[in-house]
């Protein structure tokens, strides 16, 4: 895999996803009364955000581009 602009814009998204993730987390355990189920719950987010902004638009991208030669 070649790193340009595009790979660049997936990698920033995935990192947007566990950052995001991960403070929202860190808040639950900060002032949720019972952290646990929230927690549990919370960490599911990753690989649904994962499916519903990279993964699908990265398809979609790959499905409408053109195929490029050599």
């Amino acid at each position: 895999m070649q790193i340009n602009r595009d790979n660049l814009k997936w990698a920033g998204r995935m990192a947007l996803i566990l950052l995001l993730v991960a403070a929202a987390d860190c808040l639950i355990v900060q002032f949720v009364r019972k952290p646990m189920p929230w927690v549990a719950m919370l960490t599911m987010l990753i690989p649904t955000l994962t499916v519903f902004f990279i993964i699908l638009p990265m398809n979609k991208v790959n499905k409408t581009s053109p195929p490029t030669s050599g």
